[in-house]
């Protein structure tokens, strides 16, 4: 009987001790460091966006869908003429119908047309010549142009790389200075961030600014600026596009000593 206990017992104190060595070490969140940085690219916008409504008139809807249809395509055909790609336009709207300003005595204007197309300039050489043209074919609402970027995923690579260095020069000089041993990522987030289980913060700071902004695309407009400088020729001056994002790391810090 007295085996039987001292084996029970020798089979208890193995659980505990194995339990103990087997039990990981639990260091997140409490030994942490949480590090932000972020990242901006600013880049001048290569393509510009416009529309113009053609509209046309006739005695019978027919006509007037087929006047509208002939007088864009003649339009678009100018368009091509300079270079543009067949493949920059797209017929945004199309509406149709009775015309309520026909003038009772005669038909000929009894049905109206109107089709909205929509240029997206990839040469911003050609805006100039582009706005010109519409102008000369006296297009109704000529709309103003705005500028953005044909692929914004570059940029943005470039913007998290340069928030993704500096977290780095973050980490080497907390650690130079502090002593303070940092290893493995627990955590790589990019905003807007996920909640930490410390934290229900979801804003971030920026310059000492709190800010809700956390990955932004911001159009910038320098024509002001750019109308001095002797190499612009064109009337129509492209903006920079700022392309900022942040990025999170939460690395672990204060591992035992490796025997």
């Amino acid at each position: 009987m007295k085996h039987f206990y001292f084996v029970i017992v020798v089979l208890l104190y193995a659980t505990v001790l194995f339990a103990q060595e087997a039990k990981p070490e639990i260091l997140f969140p409490d030994h942490h460091l949480c590090l932000e940085a972020s990242g901006k690219i600013v880049l001048a916008a290569d393509q510009a966006i416009f529309s113009f409504d053609t509209k046309s008139f006739g005695p019978t809807l027919r006509e007037a869908v087929r006047k509208a249809k002939d007088a864009t395509g003649d339009i678009c055909a100018s368009l091509v003429a300079i270079g543009i790609d067949s493949k920059s336009f797209a017929t945004s709207s199309f509406a149709s119908g009775k015309n309520s300003g026909a003038f009772f005595l005669t038909d000929k204007k009894d049905y109206c047309a109107m089709l909205n197309t929509v240029v997206t300039l990839r040469d911003m050489t050609k805006l100039d010549d582009a706005i010109l043209i519409l102008t000369d074919k006296k297009v109704e609402n000529l709309s103003g142009v705005s500028f953005s970027l044909s692929d914004q995923s570059h940029a943005r690579q470039q913007a998290r790389e340069i928030a993704l260095n500096r977290i780095v020069e973050q980490r080497e000089t907390i650690s130079r200075i502090l002593g303070v041993k940092i290893t493995d990522v627990q955590l790589i987030d990019e905003a807007p961030f996920e909640k930490l289980p410390w934290s229900d913060n979801y804003v971030y700071y920026d310059k000492g600014i709190r800010s809700g902004v956390m990955n932004s695309v911001t159009n910038y407009d320098r024509s002001g600026e750019a109308i001095d400088l002797p190499q612009q020729k064109s009337g129509f001056f492209s903006p920079e596009i700022t392309i900022e994002t942040q990025v999170r790391v939460v690395y672990r810090i204060g591992l035992l000593a490796e025997n």
